[in-house]
């Protein structure tokens, strides 16, 4: 990493906080019952939702309209998989709220992220949390596991109007944390909203994968640094 960073940025789902576990945990306790009522295999109804929700997500106009409102998305798509395979659409919107209390209730922090946020913070690196998505959820993520004392600034899409990977969002972080963008540091999961985004406006990027994503053949950014687990990046700051 460079040679004296002075601050160092973090996405929060699936960087700091397990999104992909939260989900893959909520869904079969929600579709238990419909596969029951209607005879379609768990695996089956999972594998449609699926289905749709890619297809849903490839359309740039969809994301910019549904990005702050994914619980109405994933009704959407919930519905339209449910029509496919024989099961009453109308219980599209049941099922979705019944996934949001479900990922609530499994979510949880990946075991590395509290001991990496208090080095870097003992060290007297500034820190931002930049996340995408509506205030009212991104904030009760931040509140329940009191990840805000972390931070010296928090930007949430929903909040501050813009999302990664837009400029705007990095430059106010850097102006917050008085930091030029060659002395920052972002680290997050996604290659385009987090990677790309940060190296527009000339920050390092950092890409975590968890062990379980995979680098694309013609990836929209290169990182500057892939990491499996945050202990890395602490590792290379020397903290």
């Amino acid at each position: 990493m460079s040679s004296s960073p002075r601050a160092v940025f973090f996405d929060l789902d699936d960087t700091l906080l397990d999104g992909v576990g939260a989900m893959q945990a909520a869904w079969p306790l929600v579709l238990a019952p419909v596969s029951e009522q209607f005879g379609v295999d768990v695996d089956r109804l999972r594998d449609s939702i699926r289905r749709e929700s890619s297809e849903f997500w490839k359309d740039e106009a969809v994301v910019g309209h549904w990005r702050l409102d994914l619980e109405g998305a994933r009704t959407i798509c919930v519905e339209k998989a449910f029509s496919a395979e024989g099961v009453d659409p109308s219980l599209a919107r049941q099922v979705a709220e019944h996934y949001r209390d479900a990922f609530r209730e499994h979510s949880h922090l990946f075991p590395d992220a509290i001991a990496t946020l208090e080095a870097i913070r003992a060290s007297g690196l500034k820190t931002a949390l930049l996340t995408n998505g509506a205030g009212g959820p991104q904030r009760d993520k931040i509140d329940r596991f009191e990840l805000a004392d972390y931070f010296d600034t928090i930007v949430i899409e929903g909040e501050f109007g813009r999302g990664k990977p837009s400029p705007d969002v990095f430059r106010h972080a850097l102006d917050v944390v008085g930091a030029t963008p060659d002395q920052a540091w972002h680290i997050g999961d996604n290659l385009f909203a987090d990677v790309c985004g940060a190296q527009s406006v000339g920050l390092h990027a950092a890409w975590i994968h968890r062990e379980r994503l995979q680098m694309r053949e013609d990836p929209p950014a290169v990182p500057d640094r892939s990491v499996a687990h945050l202990d890395e990046i602490t590792a290379a700051l020397k903290l």
